[in-house]
């Protein structure tokens, strides 16, 4: 690995793994990337711009579009869901 680059793995959950081609995917990102800078660069254009009122979690924790993200961060995307 690039030690001006990281890694993160991103776990999507409901329509938006069948929108990525799957459950899971590993990103190379830039050191200094935001959860926000992620999600409008690298999933933004597979998820749609619906994706911005998503929640996502970092390390099984909420997270805000502010969190810096670091190497090894595991990344949940959740699209709302609704049910009957």
């Amino acid at each position: 690995m690039n030690p001006s680059t990281m890694t993160v793995h991103t776990l999507f959950f409901s329509f938006a793994a069948d929108r990525m081609n799957g459950r899971h995917k590993t990103l190379d990102l830039p050191q200094g990337t935001t959860l926000g800078d992620m999600v409008r660069q690298y999933l933004e254009p597979a998820l749609g711009p619906d994706s911005r009122n998503w929640l996502y979690s970092v390390n099984e924790e909420w997270a805000s579009w502010e969190t810096q993200l670091k190497n090894g961060d595991e990344i949940a995307v959740i699209p709302p869901v609704s049910g009957g």
